[in-house]
C-alpha cells in the first residue's frame, strides 16, 4: 500500500518531469526562432537609387507677327558645365524643330535678344557673352545651314574679317528682312560708326548714321 508519504515523492518527480519537457521546449523554440530572427536579419536588401532631376531653365522671344517663337532651354549639368537647347516653335501648330545646341563652361552664357527676329521671321540671332564679349550667331528659322554649310553665321567673325578698322559692339537688330544693325567702338574705346550685315552675302557695309 501508497503511503502518503510515497505519493507525495511521486506527485513532486511528476512534476519535476513536466517542468524539465517544458524548459526543454521552450529553450529550443527560443533557438529556433533567434536563429530565424537573425537570417532575416541578414537577407539583402534592394539598393535604394537617388535620382536627380536636372535643373532647366527655359526663356523665349516670340516673332513680331506672333507667328514663331525661338526658345532656349538651359540644363545645369553634373560637371558644372550648362547645355544650351534652342529651337523654333510654330505657334499654330506647337511643331518644334532643334536649331543648335552648345555645352558651355561656367565662364560662358547665352541669351535671346528682344530684337532677335528678322521682319521676316526667316532668320534669328542669339549673343553668347564671355565676360564683357559678346558674340552673335544668326540661324535660319527652318533649321537648314547656310550656303557654306554651316549651321550658323558667325557675325562677331565676319566682322572682324571685313577689317573695318573698328571692333565689333554689339548686334541691335535688324534694319530689314537680311540686314542685321552692327555697332562698333573705335581702337581708343570710343564709339566707332555702325555698320549693317547683309546675311546672304555677308557683305559688311558701314552707315552714314550711327544707331
Amino acid at each position: 500500500m501508497i503511503t502518503l508519504k510515497q505519493k507525495i515523492e511521486i506527485e513532486v518527480i511528476f512534476l519535476i518531469g513536466i517542468a524539465v519537457i517544458v524548459g526543454i521546449f521552450f529553450a529550443v523554440y527560443r533557438s529556433n526562432y533567434k536563429q530565424q530572427f537573425n537570417v532575416s536579419l541578414k537577407t539583402p536588401q534592394m539598393p535604394v537609387v537617388k535620382t536627380t532631376l536636372a535643373k532647366v531653365t527655359v526663356s523665349s522671344q516670340i516673332s513680331p507677327d506672333g507667328t514663331k517663337e525661338v526658345v532656349m532651354k538651359i540644363t545645369q549639368n553634373p560637371d558644372n558645365t550648362e547645355t544650351y537647347n534652342f529651337s523654333v516653335v510654330d505657334v499654330g501648330s506647337s511643331i518644334e524643330t532643334h536649331i543648335y545646341t552648345w555645352i558651355l563652361d561656367p565662364a560662358k552664357s547665352m541669351l535671346i535678344p528682344f530684337n532677335t527676329w528678322s521682319s521676316d521671321d526667316q532668320y534669328f540671332f542669339v549673343q553668347q557673352n564671355t565676360g564683357s564679349t559678346k558674340s552673335v550667331f544668326v540661324f535660319k528659322t527652318d533649321g537648314s545651314p547656310f550656303a557654306n554649310g554651316s549651321n550658323y553665321l558667325d557675325v562677331t567673325d565676319l566682322f572682324a574679317k571685313a577689317n573695318t578698322g573698328n571692333n565689333f559692339d554689339e548686334a541691335t537688330g535688324w534694319a530689314s528682312g537680311t540686314l542685321i544693325i552692327i555697332n562698333t567702338v573705335n581702337t581708343d574705346g570710343t564709339k566707332g560708326p555702325s555698320y549693317w550685315l547683309e546675311v546672304p552675302s555677308q557683305a559688311v557695309i558701314q552707315l552714314s548714321t550711327e544707331f
